[in-house]
């Protein structure tokens, strides 16, 4: 039996069976962020959201949050641009005297790999963010993170562990089926490729540390490599090629409300997730939407 296979089956779906989880990154980064994700939610497919805890605009979702049974409202773990939940005064040099991280993904991956001395640090922070979550939700089904920087080595031991210790029964693994993709959208060809091989490897090994303490994921994924480029024609695609089990698909949609304008590729996805085309699409091929919630309590044991 295949991996999807066997997802289907744990889930009590009939072998074959198709479902997805539709989340929005970046909730609670500012109100155009918030407000994307809330419309997408109200008008469209997304019913599961990733929460940055220390944001400006983390009140506003969090109320929503509990407000919205729908939206299923997870952990976006951030350990690179973004702000930190501890004063920096507790965790420096982790993070700069206004509490922010470092803005370079490389150079910070690079910090935390060999610098064991922060490691104290990033597990406190880490723990800070998933009490916040927790004490602004009331609920955690799912942790993700900022930039996929969970997988990271030095940050995947720690998220496993404080996953399986505050009872978070599923994690993202960030490996994309890349020549889907491509097959679909051959732009920027090679960074995909080069994406494909360092976050296969990383969540390979991820699986095996999240495995061992009964956490669990989707069977399949795709928001990494199309991230920013998204059009509906690609949706579609996707939801055309989807495979048995469970697939999760991430956005970044955000709105202009009157502020800075966010980009126009995120403007875009809030259009693509209430479009009445992906609707039909999925109804068409009768997939079903699910969240990790629902995956935790009808899976069982990883």
């Amino acid at each position: 039996m295949r991996d999807g296979q066997a997802g289907a089956a744990a889930n009590g779906r009939r072998p074959g069976a198709k479902a997805v989880i539709i989340n929005g990154d970046d909730f609670g980064l500012s109100a155009e962020v918030n407000a994307g994700i809330l419309r997408a939610h109200r008008e469209g497919i997304l019913n599961s959201a990733s929460l940055m805890v220390a944001e400006a605009g983390r009140d506003e979702a969090a109320q929503a949050a509990r407000e919205l049974p729908g939206l299923d409202v997870g952990l976006h773990l951030v350990v690179c641009r973004g702000h930190s939940v501890l004063p920096p005064s507790e965790i420096a040099p982790l993070v700069d005297a206004r509490g922010r991280f470092a803005e370079n993904p490389v150079a910070s991956g690079l910090k935390y790999f060999f610098s064991r001395r922060l490691r104290a640090k990033l597990i406190a922070e880490c723990r800070a963010q998933i009490e916040t979550h927790l004490k602004l939700v009331g609920y955690l089904n799912h942790i993700d993170g900022h930039l996929n920087f969970h997988v990271h080595p030095a940050l995947a031991d720690i998220m496993v562990e404080l996953a399986a210790e505050y009872k978070v029964p599923c994690i993202r693994l960030p490996r994309e089926a890349a020549f889907t993709t491509l097959a679909l959208a051959r732009d920027h060809m090679a960074r995909k490729l080069v994406e494909s091989v360092i976050f296969r490897s990383l969540s390979r090994r991820t699986r095996k540390k999240a495995a061992r303490k009964g956490l669990r994921s989707t069977d399949w994924l795709f928001g990494l490599h199309q991230s920013g480029h998204v059009t509906e024609k690609y949706v579609t695609g996707i939801v055309a090629r989807l495979r048995p089990g469970v697939t999760e698909i991430y956005f970044h949609p955000a709105m202009d409300v009157g502020g800075t304008p966010p980009d126009a590729n995120a403007q875009r996805e809030v259009e693509i997730l209430t479009s009445a085309r992906v609707r039909e699409a999925l109804t068409a091929r009768a997939i079903a939407m699910t969240t990790f919630a629902e995956l935790a309590r009808t899976q069982g044991p990883s």
